[in-house]
């Protein structure tokens, strides 16, 4: 071989490489059309295979071992084979970019191609038992025959018909796929012109490969543009999801600006665009006013989805005037109930009768409640848990009562508050949100949240949210306030 052979051989062999990466990375994309993908991982394997055989023929020309002979016989096979099978791959995924509106335009153009594809194949076998395609000297060297041209036109013939298919289809394309469709289509015809001509370095391959790099590209654009449209719907989607989660959460505030015996606040932040937390607080008649702090387990959507079920049935069941107990009993029954996903939800739920400052509350599951007595600090409340709410069948939840008196504070929260972590993994604390609370104890209860907020914030700084942080704040002002 000389100089010019072992450049060839060295591209060839670094073609194949490029190839068998591009294969990589379109057999690990995602939200492509499924044939698109197998069409174009096809042909790139197919131009691998190409370039190694092209470049054995080459290594083991010459060679009249037993090795050299059976290896210069079958890798010019599977040069001749794989020319047949890119096209018939290369018209398949074009044909499948046009999309479905072309469907039936197109059906003939791949059938047509598939029938040339087919018997250019079947001469190529016979050409391999009877020998008027090509034939091997004694040195073990290849030489072409007089019926060589046959093959080159019957290939010739179906990328013309591709052409010709593509620019009446131009307008679809866009120019990058002008590019690497018609340097496909074009560029193969011309390598086969010059190497009925010219021996020794396989124009056809460079320009076969050339051009199923540039398909490649194309495929990769798709693919990127697929997916930044797929990532824009989903934050579409999300961003609806969570304006209705949100607006199913009492967001207005004061949210009962008549009613002066008691002020209430509450916020919550998703660890993501919606999550599992919740809070509400409703009239269940013109005295009795129903507060309930809930937290799913999991996160996401499907704790969200978890979520919506659970606050609709807590209020279902609270405004059929049953006691806190009753509720929470029959909101277990319901979520137990062809329970599959394995899904909980943690809740205190408290009715203040308003005319007495009674609180009769439950806690099946939740964290302790904080109490700040008139003129005193906020102080845990170790209240009794029950199990929680959808984790098993015929639970029977224990009511427990809380007077409140003029200027007492009642605050609730999710566990993501005391368990929020910093960079050096260090919990937050109840600790920590009592000595928040406690800062300025006196101040009205929107405050109070927010100087929870604040000091959370201030030490987790840049760390990533773990969890969702719900919290509530009521402030009972006695029945003469009114």
């Amino acid at each position: 071989m000389n100089q010019s052979q072992y450049i060839h051989i060295a591209f060839e062999l670094w073609s194949a490489f490029f190839c068998i990466i591009a294969l990589i990375c379109v057999l690990s994309s995602k939200g492509i059309d499924r044939r698109k993908t197998k069409f174009i991982g096809l042909q790139l394997f197919t131009n691998a295979l190409l370039n190694v055989s092209d470049m054995l023929a080459y290594l083991f020309r010459g060679d009249t071992g037993e090795l050299g002979y059976y290896m210069v016989r079958i890798s010019n096979f599977t040069v001749f084979l794989c020319g047949h099978l890119m096209l018939l791959f290369a018209t398949n995924y074009i044909c499948l970019r046009m999309g479905t509106s072309f469907s039936k335009s197109t059906k003939p153009v791949r059938r047509t191609i598939s029938v040339i594809c087919t018997v250019g194949i079947v001469l190529l076998i016979l050409s391999r038992i009877f020998g008027f395609y090509y034939a091997f000297d004694d040195q073990n060297r290849y030489y072409r025959l007089g019926s060589y041209w046959i093959m080159l036109t019957i290939q010739m013939v179906g990328i013309i018909i591709l052409t010709a298919y593509t620019i009446f289809r131009w307008r679809i394309f866009k120019p990058l796929e002008k590019i690497a469709y018609l340097s496909y289509e074009v560029l193969p015809i011309v390598g086969l012109a010059l190497q009925n001509f010219f021996y020794g370095i396989s124009l056809f391959t460079v320009a076969i490969t050339f051009s199923a790099l540039l398909m490649f590209l194309v495929y990769e654009r798709e693919y990127s543009v697929s997916m930044v449209a797929e990532k824009e719907r989903i934050h579409t989607e999300l961003s609806l999801a969570t304006a209705i989660q949100t607006s199913l959460l009492p967001h207005v505030f004061p949210p009962f600006p008549s009613r002066k015996e008691f002020d209430i606040y509450a916020t919550t932040k998703p660890a993501r665009e919606v999550g599992g937390d919740f809070y509400d607080f409703f009239f269940i008649d013109e005295d009795h006013l129903c507060i309930i702090m809930a937290d799913v387990s999991g996160k996401g959507i499907p704790a969200a989805l978890f979520m919506m079920i659970s606050k609709t049935i807590l209020q279902s069941c609270a405004m059929l005037g049953k006691s806190v107990s009753e509720i929470l009993t029959r909101t277990n029954d319901g979520l137990t109930a062809n329970n599959q996903t394995g899904m909980f939800v943690t809740v205190w739920m408290g009715i203040l009768e308003i005319s007495t400052g009674k609180l009769t509350c439950a806690n099946a599951g939740h964290e302790y409640p904080v109490i700040m007595r008139a003129g005193g600090n906020f102080e845990v409340f170790k209240d009794k848990h029950g199990f929680v709410i959808g984790g098993m069948e015929n639970m029977v939840y224990k009511e427990y009562e809380i007077q409140l008196n003029q200027g007492d504070k009642l605050f609730l929260y999710t566990d993501g508050v005391p368990e929020a972590i910093n960079r050096y993994e260090k919990m937050y604390g109840s600790e920590r949100m009592i000595k928040a609370l406690n800062k300025e104890p006196g101040t009205d209860v929107k405050s109070l949240c927010q100087n929870v907020c604040t000091d959370i914030q201030g030490f987790v700084k840049d760390a990533e949210q773990f969890d969702d942080l719900t919290m509530l704040c009521l402030e009972y002002r006695g029945a003469q306030a009114n």
